[in-house]
């Protein structure tokens, strides 16, 4: 008989239920502090992306063809970046609409019932909660690969920052040397100016008219190089205040397929023109000198 009661104990403990309480401040702290976490989490990835997106933006401001090569890639890993943060800041909002459902549902109540209906939405809430933050997770460690492929993507093509008081200071150090050869060289033409007319009575007609030639010859060549010199002051003007306009930084992009390169090759290639008008000119002022020797 006692074996026969006991296993009805045992059966009737297991047809009896059992009614849990669970305190709403528990729960909440608890949904906050997943809320909390996921919204730090995308809130560094909105900066992350925010710098990201800026200096695309930047260096798209200065590219000529945007679906050359490698800039066109550039594209590819920028929109697959946005393309994941997008989705994490909707998982982001899912989750902060559940804490809201929460909220809605324990209005009014210290505590909530196992047997309550509150109850089985509440576990729903919580499931949902749970699938979202390792959807979460799995989208984090994706944005973090594209984020860094985009910056790769970039280190890695011939587009380069150049800072504009160096290219400014450089190009600047070529024009003074201009001047100054410049000024030399207007010096020289007088100087031969003066002589050839001091000698004019003392030589023949053909040697004046060919040191005369000569001259004028030199002339030109410094005409010439003045109109050069003020063409790359004019470029270098426009390029800074370009890229002022653009953006107020220190460096501007440059490479194939950049307005940049189009501004400093005009440049560099006037620099150079003016370096062979100035060997073109000496050679001249050399027979000058021969002739008069």
């Amino acid at each position: 008989m006692k074996k026969i009661y006991f296993i009805c104990l045992i059966q009737t403990a297991l047809l009896t239920s059992c009614v849990v309480y669970y305190k709403t401040e528990d729960i909440r702290k608890t949904i906050y502090s997943n809320v909390t976490i996921a919204d730090e989490n995308q809130a560094k990835i909105n900066v992350d992306y925010g710098d990201k997106l800026s200096t695309y933006n930047w260096l798209e401001t200065y590219v000529i063809n945007k679906n050359l090569e490698p800039f066109k890639s550039i594209t590819s890993r920028k929109n697959e970046m946005t393309q994941i943060c997008d989705e994490l800041n909707y998982k982001t909002e899912e989750i902060m609409v559940l804490q809201i459902s929460f909220e809605e549902l324990s209005r009014g109540k210290k505590e909530i019932k196992s047997n309550e209906e509150a109850w089985k939405k509440f576990k729903v809430i919580k499931k949902n909660m749970k699938n979202i933050q390792s959807k979460i997770d799995l989208l984090n460690v994706k944005y973090l690969s594209a984020s860094n492929a985009l910056a790769n993507t970039i280190s890695n093509s011939h587009f380069k920052m150049l800072s504009k008081n160096e290219l400014k200071t450089n190009i600047e150090n070529n024009i003074s040397h201009l001047s100054d050869s410049l000024k030399n060289t207007s010096t020289k033409i007088t100087h031969y100016r003066k002589e050839l007319d001091n000698v004019k009575s003392k030589i023949s007609d053909s040697l004046y008219n060919h040191r005369i030639n000569t001259i004028n010859q030199m002339n030109k060549l410094l005409s010439y190089t003045k109109d050069t010199q003020a063409e790359i002051e004019k470029t270098l003007d426009e390029l800074l205040k370009k890229s002022q306009h653009v953006s107020p930084r220190d460096e501007i992009w440059t490479g194939k397929n950049t307005t940049t390169e189009i501004d400093v090759t005009k440049i560099q290639d006037g620099i150079s023109q003016i370096n062979e008008t100035q060997a073109l000119f000496n050679k001249l002022a050399a027979s000058i000198n021969q002739n008069t020797n």
